[in-house]
């Protein structure tokens, strides 16, 4: 069987791209001729060996599934899925901004009868899109994350460019208009006045200081800050090195199932049974009280945390699991 994956190449800069990434993994694994095509920039290539093609390869796949648009190239096509990777008040928010039209989309897309399935790795999520997308046409399917790649086995002594201390903290969540780590910010400064000495380190900032720039500056003022980063590569050696990962997320996003399949502490906005860390996180005390027990017990070595932690990640986000479900999902289509 043929897939081809439409989805902007773009390594290690993005989410959607990474997941499209380990779902062509995954399927390849099975014995699936699965593929990515740039709907932008098409060409052969291959990333961490999963290959890219081009446009005569994409017209001659069995069924495609699309991740960042369709080309326009392309006026015929085979039967296609449609994922959809961001969370709905975010794309919601999104349209009403002015940016892509998702929800104008997907309700076009679904009343012309272009896609075949539509996909979201969220089931939380799935009251939202039946509103938009049609019902029967809408499934779950559980959000991977390459488990080679993100492992406890690697460099550990990441020293946080000695701006680390003996308690690290990471907070690596892109700044989306429906969630930010604001709330996470204002649990960390609870848990700071409890541990001085601790460290929040931020990955993923955006250019723009408007905002984060003044509170983080508190913060920093008080000595709890360390590194500030943007977007950057190597977050597996951050992760090992880090005694703990806070988000103000209720999902299991990239962040939650990377850190956790490198065997971090993870103390997140809701009890979805990855974690036993978790808080309402508009509670700042009740959400640093999270932290707190997250750090007692990944200070005692007989606790495992991090072996608990990995096992976390291979139960729930293992893309084999999450290639068979597409797998499922192409023969229903083709049949």
């Amino acid at each position: 069987m043929k897939i081809a994956h439409l989805a902007c190449v773009t390594p290690h800069r993005s989410g959607l791209y990474e997941t499209a990434r380990d779902l062509v993994a995954g399927e390849r694994t099975l014995g699936l001729d699965a593929f990515i095509v740039d709907p932008l920039k098409p060409g052969k290539g291959e990333d961490r060996g999963v290959p890219f093609d081009d446009f005569d390869s994409a017209r001659a796949a069995d069924v495609w599934v699309n991740h960042s648009g369709l080309p326009k190239e392309i006026d015929k096509h085979p039967p296609a899925i449609h994922v959809m990777h961001g969370r709905p008040e975010s794309s919601f928010l999104l349209e009403m901004q002015g940016s892509p039209k998702v929800y104008s989309y997907l309700i076009h897309m679904g009343r012309n009868g272009t896609f075949s399935k539509y996909i979201t790795f969220w089931q939380e999520f799935l009251p939202h899109w039946s509103l938009i997308v049609p019902a029967e046409k809408l499934s779950w399917v559980p959000a991977p994350v390459d488990l080679n790649a993100w492992t406890p086995d690697g460099p550990s002594g990441y020293g946080f460019h000695n701006k680390g201390s003996d308690i690290n903290v990471v907070c690596a969540d892109m700044w989306r208009d429906d969630v930010t780590p604001f709330a996470a910010l204002n649990a960390f400064g609870v848990f700071a006045k409890r541990h001085p000495t601790s460290k929040l380190h931020l990955y993923g900032l955006p250019t723009k200081q408007n905002g984060w720039q003044p509170l983080v500056a508190v913060l920093k003022q008080n000595g709890n800050i360390g590194e500030l980063k943007p977007m950057v590569s190597g977050l597996e050696n951050v992760y090992r090195a880090a005694t703990m990962l806070i988000t103000p997320h209720r999902i299991a996003t990239r962040t939650v199932r990377e850190a956790l399949a490198c065997g971090c502490q993870v103390v997140m906005g809701a009890d979805k049974g990855y974690t036993p860390y978790w808080a309402d996180p508009c509670d700042p005390v009740a959400f640093a009280d999270a932290m707190d027990v997250a750090l007692v017990e990944v200070q005692e070595p007989r606790n495992d945390c991090k072996g608990r932690n990995r096992v976390s990640a291979v139960h729930h986000f293992d893309p084999a699991v999450t290639a068979t479900a597409f797998k499922k999902l192409f023969d229903e289509v083709l049949a």
